[in-house]
């Protein structure tokens, strides 16, 4: 059997079309024979008939209907490939919208916009600072091409990947009983005001399960979003606050605060990246999820 190849296939679709082999011959520019000849052979090497062909004109049988669905998919599909291949070819171009959770924006994410930007200088990046909800709401409803969330939830309807490893740690004021020590556990500071990340957040996510586990709720003096709020009102003495191991050292030495090691398995964590699929990335989107994810 012989392989159906692309231009007999646009000649298939302009007969089904213009319903008539003379004005499709006119569209292509074609001989009306040439065209004949290879819509006989299709018909052959498959054993089906495609058209009636009626004084009137040329019309689709079922199985025709059936071709021609799949013949403008395959089509478009090969469009699109040549208009992507076009673009790495010009250099990559174009918009990305990232959704990213307040660990990435302030610790990853910026390194990794330079070298990539340096790499890509005419693609334009869009970041926006949301939680973990609101970042796999945005990739589910394509308000995004690409999110950063924490790995507490796990979305089943999305390709993620791993982004980074994060680990949590405990900020406190220098004149807090706690900052005598060094390594301390969750059950260590129920006791004591917290300053909340914001509802929905995985470190709030997070926290709530630790709590539950424990059977106790968290005393949450205030909550705010940023970790250079919850830092500063750390070090105002306002509570205690669990914070990205990373972000909390950059806070240590400036505001007069001590982070300590939260011995827990939950601090242990994934910073993820989530996209609906890989194939439908835009050439500027899928250079960039490459980027994050390539050691």
């Amino acid at each position: 059997m012989t392989r159906v190849d692309l231009i007999t296939l646009s000649l298939f679709i302009a007969v089904a079309e213009e319903t008539s082999l003379a004005k499709a011959a006119e569209r292509e520019h074609l001989a009306a024979s040439a065209i004949s000849k290879r819509l006989a052979d299709l018909e052959l090497n498959f054993n089906i008939k495609l058209f009636e062909r009626k004084p009137h004109g040329m019309f689709l049988t079922a199985a025709g209907s059936a071709l021609l669905h799949h013949a403008r998919l395959i089509m478009r599909n090969v469009a699109e490939l040549e208009a992507e291949l076009q673009d790495f070819s010009a250099g990559v171009r174009g918009t990305i919208r990232v959704q990213a959770n307040a660990t990435a924006m302030g610790s990853y994410l910026p390194e990794d916009l330079k070298t990539f930007l340096a790499l890509y200088p005419e693609v334009r990046v869009e970041v926006g600072e949301s939680t973990t909800p609101e970042t796999l709401r945005a990739i589910a409803d394509n308000a995004a091409d690409i999110g950063i969330y924490g790995d507490v939830i796990v979305p089943t309807d999305l390709t993620s990947f791993v982004y980074r490893a994060d680990r949590l740690a405990l900020l406190v004021p220098l004149s807090h009983p706690l900052a005598c020590k060094d390594c301390v556990t969750f059950a260590d500071t129920v006791e004591y005001n917290y300053i909340g990340a914001p509802k929905g957040s995985s470190i709030d996510t997070a926290l709530i399960r630790a709590g539950s586990d424990l059977g106790v709720t968290l005393r949450m003096s205030t909550r705010t979003s940023g970790f250079d709020a919850i830092s500063r009102m750390v070090a105002a003495g306002l509570g205690v606050a669990v914070v990205p191991h990373s972000v909390a050292t950059s806070y240590a030495e400036a505001l007069g605060v001590k982070v300590l090691t939260l011995n827990e398995q939950w601090a242990e964590r994934r910073l993820m990246i989530s996209v609906r699929s890989i194939d439908s990335l835009t050439p500027a989107a899928a250079a960039f999820l490459a980027h994050l994810t390539t050691d």
